[in-house]
């Protein structure tokens, strides 16, 4: 604004001043006194001239927002939420007319390269995906201070790993979210979208038991030919939780729709299992980056002091979790759908593709599927009833052996 003022001819600079929208009130009085000064109008000595801010005048800019404030068009009501990028508040618009309510995301006030480009590309990203299980953006701007923000559609529920530990959910009814989980970010990979932080505080449970994906702040858009996109700022470039990152993230590769689906298989351990897949000595992060780059997961079931739970996740979804874990990305699941339909046919009783294509397998889920049928046709074969029927009835007798054999 300064630089815009001084490009006008003395006189003309009140008339632009009385002009200014409301929303440069903040910093009116600040710019009136700078144009004051007598070098204003040369180059001279004005870096040198420069008025001091009013007390805390530059605190104002970097402020924790409060309830009541304004942040744009909407009311800050009460925060809900903090991270390492900024805060999160439910909010409503100012001037009454919209009703619904809104997750506020504050971003703090940052020098840091690539901030701007980082709320453009939450923001054009999130507008592209609408799907039942994923929060829509509602608006996104800068306020009067100059703080950009996002208004996203607020969803009432829990992280997903607490909604399963206080709703004691059995192993069938977690594996059943987890489904749920993959729709939404399957929906993100059709286009083209890479999620990049995947966690339970970013996946929702509804009190009706409906999944909502949060927080596409640090996603990425990929190529149209699978490859990554353009090599991400610094600031974006290593922005992650490390607890759930897959190997290509610690190791500042490019990413694909591969690391989404080994941090949801990290997800998936961790909701079924009550602990994430490496076992730390010291804990450090040096440690667990050292686990997800180069120690493969022990079995999921062995992590499990709980012996019924132990003994549903042996076999199959053991077999799944651990090709969702696998480091090299090509050697997991093809798809987050690829992913889902192995949990999907787990809950059917069928064969998974994370199983050895074994005839045994096969006739062991068949039998499981169709244990009433097969029960009958095992008893339409017992010794004793082809005995009687042949005592009783002679050749229909041999005849119903004969069927009883050939099953």
């Amino acid at each position: 604004m300064l630089d815009e003022a001084l490009t006008l001819p003395p006189d003309a600079r009140a008339a632009w001043l009385h002009g200014l929208p409301a929303a440069a009130g903040p910093v009116i009085d600040t710019l009136r006194r700078l144009l004051a000064l007598p070098a204003a109008g040369s180059s001279g000595d004005l870096l040198h001239t420069l008025p001091k801010l009013p007390p805390g005048g530059a605190d104002a800019l970097s402020a924790a927002p409060a309830a009541g404030a304004l942040i744009g068009p909407w009311l800050l009501l009460r925060q809900i939420g903090e991270g390492g990028m900024g805060s999160v508040w439910l909010a409503e618009h100012a001037d009454g007319q919209l009703k619904r309510q809104v997750a506020l995301k504050l971003l703090r006030l940052s020098w840091a390269r690539g901030l701007a480009e980082r709320l453009a590309s939450e923001r054009n990203i999130l507008a592209t995906l609408e799907h039942p299980r994923t929060a829509r953006l509602d608006d996104a701007w800068v306020d009067q201070l100059g703080r950009p923000w996002l208004a996203l559609e607020f969803v009432q529920g829990q992280p997903i790993d607490a909604c399963a530990r206080g709703k004691a959910l059995t192993v069938r009814q977690r594996v059943a979210l987890l489904l749920q989980v993959g729709e939404a970010v399957a929906c993100a990979h059709a286009r083209l979208v890479i999620h990049r932080d995947l966690k339970p505080s970013h996946i929702l449970v509804t009190d009706n038991g409906q999944v909502q994906l949060l927080d596409f702040g640090i996603a990425k858009l990929v190529q149209g030919n699978g490859a990554p996109a353009a090599a991400p700022t610094d600031l974006a470039g290593r922005a992650m939780t490390l607890d759930y990152a897959s190997p290509e993230q610690v190791q500042g590769q490019g990413l694909g729709a591969a690391s989404d689906r080994y941090s949801l298989g990290v997800v998936a351990c961790e909701l079924l299992t009550g602990a994430r897949p490496y076992r730390l000595k010291r804990g450090s992060p040096a440690e667990l980056e050292e686990a997800i780059t180069g120690i493969d997961a022990p079995r999921a079931s062995d992590a499990v002091a709980d012996a019924a739970v132990r003994k549903a996740l042996r076999g199959d979804l053991d077999a799944i979790l651990d090709k969702a874990l696998k480091k090299p990305a090509g050697a997991r699941y093809a798809t987050i759908d690829a992913f889902a339909q192995d949990l999907g046919r787990h809950l059917a009783d069928e064969p998974v593709s994370a199983q050895p294509d074994a005839s045994a397998c096969r006739a062991g889920k068949f039998v499981q599927r169709h244990r009433v049928q097969t029960v009958a046709a095992a008893m339409s074969g017992h010794p004793r009833r082809r005995h009687a029927a042949g005592a009783a009835g002679g050749h229909a007798g041999h005849a119903q052996r004969g069927a009883a054999g050939r099953w």
